[in-house]
């Protein structure tokens, strides 16, 4: 259904595979690690930005940078909506914004699998998950200009966000469970 160009490749790991999701904006990588075996990672930030039909007044034409869609070994089915950023410079509004984004093209993706490849339970019964990755390449000379913390919530939608800082390499187990 998805371009190969719209997916970032997974690497074999120890067990599990790994992915690294560049922001193609700053320059910045940031390494995802102990992801289940039939993960796909899609570049979100590639999907034709909507100009021509929304104006863009309450944040409709944003989008975060990736999403990982995967089932666990578990059998618990994930959508893990990230938004990366070189610093952390944006206010939580702007990153709710491109959260909601995610959630509007994996909603689109749903849509699509249903209509187009006839499959009626397409993405149904998944969990959301919205993390905004920050300060990846950490400078201790910059300052923060927003804090924002969710600390105790589960990160189930884009207003309660999970905010990982100063972290080059994450466990996908942290990405799904709120791991303070």
């Amino acid at each position: 259904m998805l371009s190969p160009d719209a997916q970032v490749v997974l690497q074999p790991g120890q067990g599990r595979p790994s992915v690294e999701l560049t922001d193609l904006r700053s320059g910045t990588t940031v390494e995802i690690k102990g992801l289940p075996q039939n993960s796909i990672v899609i570049r979100a930030e590639d999907f034709e930005n909507p100009l021509t039909m929304f104006n863009g007044s309450k944040g409709e034409r944003k989008r975060a940078d990736f999403v990982i869609v995967s089932n666990d070994d578990n059998e618990r089915k994930w959508v893990i909506c990230i938004e990366t950023q070189e610093m952390d410079s944006k206010l939580a509004s702007h990153v709710i914004q491109q959260l909601k984004g995610a959630y509007c093209f994996i909603s689109y993706c749903k849509c699509i699998g249903k209509s187009f490849w006839k499959l009626d339970e397409f993405l149904d019964d998944y969990e959301y998950r919205f993390v905004s990755i920050v300060d990846i390449n950490f400078n201790a000379s910059r300052r923060r200009t927003e804090p924002f913390d969710s600390k105790g919530k589960l990160h189930n939608n884009p207003d309660l966000f999970l905010k990982i800082s100063r972290s080059p390499t994450i466990y996908f187990r942290k990405l799904i469970n709120f791991v303070p």
